[in-house]
């Protein structure tokens, strides 16, 4: 016998049917995430409410030069370093990247030193070299050099470092080594040693993928016959996710150390989603509640669960870095349409909210989150921690939904269709200027530093 449903709409920004049952086997499979539901189709309010488009042709400030040495020397390891640096730099929107054609002449070896007059010349305001060879005697180990001059400051490097790795992780430590060079050019670390999840499409089901934050070593982890939504990281580098397995309601899951185990909560309805808050010691869930659904907060472990939406539908939980917590919600009637923060709405009234998400920037925490603007479009938008002066991060550039923020602050990730080219954009938070880094699309995109 199968058992009647509500129909109920998830901040991932789709319309979902889920058993509320956990006998209810014979059911049918929660439905995999789709398009929004028409409502969310043609706003209803003056697009003057979502702000001004902070992307625009005349207000790009000059960025100052940077000088990233090229690579001439036979070793792959040299060439590999440097060109994940290079791409790490460029990512950031902060410099202006000074073209290898226009190196100074030179042999640009692993100890050669650098030739600043030479680059200075060129109006580099910054330099940066990094080089990598094998390592003598040891074929798993590479050496790998890394400098820094910041030319306002002086002539001394801001930043210089030798040092040994394994060759497995020599893509990581280039991410590692843009980190500290940004941390030393401009005080702020950056966030490239970092890692993506998300959930897309596999055959009929969807599945957890996760990657490198410049979009390499994607990787499926949930299984290729569940169905897998919305996850989160937790502390440690923990992987969070809801899963239905034959027909059953989602289930909280955990992935660790190339497992998945099941992550016991009081309920045995529908989890749709969760988010842990920055410290790790709280973590939030959106369950099904009563044809309804509702977010809960309690102990990172699951325990402790205490109901904090007073909307009648609330989902995709999302914690700021001060620990207030923001979700989607609406009612029944007319489904999940704005972004809550703290029980309060934070997003223009008449526009279907989703996916919010915080960005600890240099200028302050930041709320963005995306918005309908009709024919099945969506843009993203930004405002201060509470919902205040809202700015557009996105306009007539396709469809763009799930902002995601680096662990640094400083740039944007998402899902778009933009230039009929979709896949995942990151976009920087100072110039507002978007690169795609890879072609894969989905939903529920989380950014988190690695382990």
């Amino acid at each position: 016998m199968r058992m009647k449903q509500p129909l109920l709409l998830l901040a991932l920004g789709v319309l979902s049917v889920a058993p509320s049952n956990a006998g209810a086997q014979s059911a049918p499979a929660p439905a995999a995430p789709a398009p929004a539901a028409p409502a969310a189709d043609a706003p209803t309010a003056d697009e003057s409410a979502l702000g001004n488009l902070l992307i625009t042709g005349t207000q790009v400030e000059k960025l100052p030069k940077i000088a990233v040495l090229p690579s001439l020397a036979p070793d792959p390891e040299d060439v590999h370093v440097r060109s994940v640096v290079r791409r790490d730099i460029e990512l950031t929107g902060m410099f202006e990247l000074i073209p290898d054609s226009k190196a100074p002449t030179s042999f640009y070896s692993f100890d050669e030193p650098v030739d600043v007059p030479a680059w200075q010349a060129l109006g580099a305001e910054a330099i940066v070299k990094v080089a990598a060879r094998p390592k003598k005697g040891d074929k798993d180990k590479v050496e790998v050099f890394g400098l820094a001059y910041f030319l306002n400051v002086g002539k001394e490097p801001v930043y210089q470092k030798k040092f040994v790795v394994d060759r497995n992780v020599l893509r990581v430590t280039a991410h590692r080594v843009t980190d500290a060079l940004l941390g030393a050019l401009t005080g702020r670390p950056g966030g490239f040693a970092s890692q993506f999840t998300f959930s897309g499409r596999w055959t009929k089901n969807r599945r957890i993928f996760r990657m490198d934050s410049d979009g390499h070593g994607l990787t499926p982890l949930s299984s290729s016959g569940d169905t897998a939504i919305a996850p989160t990281f937790g502390p440690g580098g923990l992987l969070v996710y809801s899963v239905s397995k034959q027909y059953l309601p989602f289930a909280l899951v955990s992935f660790s150390d190339g497992a998945e185990k099941p992550f016991k909560t009081q309920f045995n309805t529908s989890v749709y989603s969760s988010s842990y808050s920055h410290d790790g010691k709280k973590l939030a869930i959106a369950v099904a509640e009563n044809g309804k659904s509702a977010v809960y907060v309690g102990n990172s472990d699951g325990s402790g669960m205490t109901k904090v939406s007073n909307t009648e539908l609330a989902t995709h939980p999302s914690f700021s870095p001060s620990g207030k917590l923001a979700w989607v919600g609406g009612d029944a009637n007319h489904g999940s349409q704005r972004v809550y923060v703290d029980g309060k709405p934070a997003s223009p009234n008449g526009f279907a909210a989703s996916a919010p998400t915080f960005c600890d920037t240099e200028d302050g925490v930041r709320l963005v989150y995306a918005v309908s603007v009709g024919g099945g479009r969506r843009d993203l938008v930004m405002a201060d921690e509470v919902g205040r002066g809202v700015s557009r991060l996105t306009q007539g550039q396709g469809s763009n939904s799930y902002p995601a923020c680096s662990p640094d602050g400083r740039m944007l990730a998402f899902f778009s269709t933009r230039n009929n080219q979709p896949g995942i954009y990151m976009m920087s938070l100072k110039s507002f200027k978007g690169l795609q880094i890879t072609s894969q699309v989905g939903e529920s995109l989380r950014w988190a530093p690695l382990p």
